[in-house]
């Protein structure tokens, strides 16, 4: 099991809080049958023989879950003498920390309360009075104490567990979390540089991390060795070396860099991360042999999650799951980042979907999921606080029960069930046949993007020329939608009709770069100009919805003098987008300041 990083250190009653340790993550196995496995299964017994000698000293069988560090006269730990460990010394001395007991007797007790494990684990290490395998004392309560404690002995930081959690083999959970005294990152190595002056062997390590399925570049780091580990480490280099370099950024260098085989990993101290993700004043710790160089991903606490999560609203409670399942491969962006995005974004986007019936389409498996549309919901199934609504459906001769947007916690409900999108309606369940917008969607089809961006400036044109104020925003996928406010005056046939006739407007005036066939045969190399969305039932992404594309876009509001040459929809993404709406005005503030009246505009167009 493991705990999640946590920025702010806080007390809490209920939670335990005991010191972190500097070494390697062992679990224990006691009796004549004793060994010690790593995170990522290595065999540590022969190496640590000390430790397997007093494991077989426990009389009972047990599984214990500990770290391994080696301390010397003052307590201290450094995480480069447990590579280097050779046998203990006159100041030097191995040592097993244990703090959960997962097994005893052929009992799992991973279903049972933390605390209750605990007083188990004391039971039976204590009376040992052993100096190699020692428990690893806790407080309650007083996390900030701990943490100051922490600061002032040099340890790794803290970690804070709920007492009545329970064990869950291989996950990260929010019911343990760590706090750093100081900045850690484990990266992959990827090269070094030739060295200069008096260095010898190499200068830096050339660094890297995961970011799906590719490897990102993020730094180099000169500092931390001494003459020992650089010749150590360089002997273990030095036969991964490689013509193919490992990313394709660019690195910085003054010297020739030597590229290797993606297959090391080590750990670094680090100042901060820097606004292009680079890691600044790295300080290398020592190698990581019990990590896998695939699970190496940037570690903050917005980067690394729990495997699932209880997000409160109010005393609504909504646990979320599988947060550190990849949605995006190529990206590395996972579903807990898409759930962040929403949480983050819902007061701009639940306005939007008030009182609208959603259709979901759901992919549990991310963007390259084509997954399934689910409109018909099973209401027994539902928490109490999901509101729906029953609308009848020609197509299928039934009442469907719609989920209906309401709020944030019900916007991040459908996101947990796998909507990397979110498609409202474009009527209410109120007024179910009136749309509160009539929509002309821009289609491009392998044609310059410049030339939807015309299309949308004439449409602009032909609106205003029948006094409508539009609104514009990216699809998020290929194109451009556009926005009339209607305040559900109109019912959908008269709508329809209203956006089937402006499409021919603006095609009469684009012939060359649009259509409105419906066939795509018929409309190659043109920009489609879709009406047909304004029909009861049917849906458009929501402003600020994420789409299951390349890079995570997102479909934004625009400013019109935003609809320019320049504009690309590959800048609005899930990685800007809460800083742009903090930074500008929202361009759609005024979206339903003036209904359009659309009588008035078609007599206006028609006597123009």
């Amino acid at each position: 099991m493991m705990a999640k990083l946590e920025s702010k250190v806080f007390d809490q009653k209920g939670w335990i809080y005991e010191r972190k340790l500097d070494g390697y993550r062992a679990i224990g196995h006691t009796g004549k049958g004793a060994k010690l496995i790593s995170r990522n299964g290595i065999d540590f017994s022969e190496k640590y023989n000390k430790v397997i000698d007093a494991l077989r000293q426990i009389g009972q069988d047990a599984i214990l879950d500990g770290e391994l560090v080696i301390e010397d006269k003052k307590g201290q730990s450094r995480f480069q003498d447990i590579q280097h460990y050779e046998g203990d010394s006159a100041n030097l001395i191995l040592k097993y920390y244990v703090f959960d007991l997962l097994n005893l007797k052929e009992h799992d007790l991973r279903g049972l309360e933390l605390v209750k494990r605990k007083k188990l684990l004391q039971t039976l290490i204590e009376p040992l009075n052993s100096n190699t395998i020692i428990y690893n004392t806790h407080i309650e309560g007083n996390g900030a104490g701990l943490f100051k404690k922490a600061l002032s002995l040099g340890w790794e930081g803290i970690i804070g567990k709920d007492e009545e959690s329970t064990y869950h083999s291989g996950k990260r959970s929010d019911r343990w979390l760590k706090f750093k005294s100081r900045n850690s990152q484990e990266a992959i190595i990827c090269g070094y540089t030739a060295p200069s002056g008096s260095r010898k062997h190499f200068g830096a390590l050339v660094l890297g991390i995961r970011e799906g399925a590719n490897i990102r570049y993020i730094g180099n780091c000169g500092t931390g060795f001494n003459d020992t580990g650089l010749k150590e480490l360089y002997g273990k280099l030095h036969s991964l070396e490689t013509d193919e370099k490992p990313f394709k950024e660019k690195v910085n260098q003054r010297s020739k860099v030597t590229w290797l085989r993606p297959e090391l990993v080590c750990e670094v101290w680090y100042a901060e991360w820097t606004a292009d993700g680079h890691l600044r004043q790295p300080v290398f710790k020592g190698l990581r042999a019990d990590k896998e160089t695939e699970n190496v991903i940037m570690e903050t606490p917005e980067k690394q999650m729990a495997d699932d999560e209880t997000i409160a609203f109010g005393r609504t409670k909504l646990k979320v799951t599988h947060l550190n399942k990849v949605f995006w491969k190529e990206e590395g962006i996972t579903k807990g980042e898409l759930i962040n995005y929403y949480q983050h974004m819902a007061d701009w986007i639940v306005p939007y979907l008030k009182d609208k019936p959603i259709s979901m389409r759901r992919q549990p498996n991310g963007i390259e999921d084509g997954g399934f549309f689910q409109k018909d919901v099973d209401v027994t199934h539902l928490p109490d606080w999901i509101k729906t609504e029953p609308l009848h459906s020609e197509s299928n001769d039934k009442d469907i029960n719609y989920i209906i947007g309401k709020d944030a916690v019900t916007l991040l409900y459908m996101v947990n069930l796998g909507c990397i999108e979110i498609n409202p309606w474009l009527s209410s369940y109120k007024k179910p046949d009136n749309p509160e917008f009539v929509v002309i969607d821009l289609d491009p089809h392998d044609v310059p993007f410049t030339e939807a961006v015309e299309a949308a400036l004439k449409t602009k044109e032909i609106f205003d020329r029948m006094h409508l104020d539009v609104f514009i925003k990216t699809s998020g996928s290929k194109g451009l939608h556009i926005y009339c406010y209607l305040a559900a005056k109109y019912d959908y046939d008269f709508v329809k009709m209203f956006a089937e006739y402006t499409a021919s407007l603006i095609h009469q005036e684009l012939p060359d770069t649009t259509s409105i066939e419906r066939s795509p045969a018929k409309r190659k190399n043109k920009i489609y100009i879709d009406f047909l969305q304004n029909r009861r039932g049917q849906t458009v992404a929501c402003p600020y919805s994420v789409r299951p594309k390349p890079g995570a876009t997102v479909s934004a509001p625009l400013h019109w003098h935003e609809v320019n040459d320049e504009l690309k929809l590959s800048n609005y993404t899930i990685y800007n987008m809460a800083d742009r709406v903090k930074k500008i005005q929202d361009p759609w503030k005024n979206l339903t300041a003036k209904p359009g009246d659309l009588k008035k505009a078609l007599e206006l167009i028609k006597g123009k």
